[in-house]
């Protein structure tokens, strides 16, 4: 979250707390006879505040952060059966697992191929927790690579297993990586020979199709209303009783330190 972003709404509130400073001040000085004061002498005052306290503006907008992510996680508990779905989503861990880290991504974000390791490397480590791939193309409409992934990536997992579709995944991601950073396009081409290379194919029915599209469309619709509006996006939520409490959004990619603390929240430590 940007430091513009907590500026208008705390320069407001500190200003009101200047006004009732400055006022006093003024009280005292004058033998408790108040001047008014004029907004251009009201703005100087609180610029000058802020100036000397910019603590105050990280401390209000770290408060304003936590208040909204508190409302995010509150806002998902609701959809919970979507979230841990295990017919459709392509999952990978035992079913019995205490915890659920649930990944929505693209094929073509940049940040979704730079936290595919961490996830990976996190998922050896914690062989108790059941990872969850929400497939969620919002590049499809510029990157044909984008949509075709995300629907040969549920076509591989439903046909292949989970085993195979991690195969697929991370295959599919480090490639991905490897023509971005060099600033080369990535084609349908591109994405066939990755894909034939993993041991799979891209050809399915048209019954199949249906069956891609309209899960790829609910996933949009499920991050719609969780407000997820890029790529990665990661839920980290106690699997048998999930509750605002113990669970965590993480908009963007992260490290495996805090991915682990979220874990670790999630199980109730």
């Amino acid at each position: 979250m940007s430091k513009e972003f907590y500026l208008k709404p705390m320069a407001t509130i500190l200003i009101s707390a200047v006004i009732a400073t400055a006022a006093s001040a003024l009280i005292a000085a004058t033998y408790f006879k108040p001047k008014v004061l004029s907004e251009e002498e009201i703005g100087k005052i609180a610029a000058t505040y802020l100036v000397k306290n910019p603590h105050y503006l990280v401390e209000a907008g770290k408060a304003l952060e936590n208040q909204n992510v508190s409302a995010s996680v509150e806002r998902i508990i609701p959809y919970a059966p979507a979230l841990l779905d295990t017919k459709e989503t392509p999952n990978i861990g035992p079913d019995d697992a205490d915890v659920a880290v649930i990944e929505f991504f693209d094929y073509q974000c940049i940040y979704c191929m730079r936290v595919t390791p961490v996830v990976e490397s996190v998922m050896n480590q914690s062989k108790d927790v059941k990872f969850f791939f929400k497939e969620f193309p919002i590049f499809a409409g510029s990157k044909p690579v984008s949509a075709m992934g995300a629907a040969t990536g549920l076509h591989v997992y439903q046909n292949f297993g989970a085993e195979a579709y991690r195969k697929y995944h991370n295959n599919l991601m480090a490639v991905a990586h490897t023509f971005m950073t060099s600033q080369r396009k990535f084609e349908l081409s591109d994405f066939n020979t990755v894909v034939d290379k993993s041991g799979f194919n891209s050809t399915f029915s048209d019954r199949e199709k249906n069956r891609y599209e309209n899960v790829i469309s609910g996933n949009m619709q499920l991050g719609e209303a969780l407000g997820i509006t890029g790529t990665p996006g990661f839920i980290i939520m106690n699997m048998k009783k999930p509750n605002a409490a113990t669970t965590t959004f993480i908009p963007g990619a992260m490290d495996a330190a805090t991915l682990q603390g979220a874990i670790e929240k999630a199980r109730g430590a």
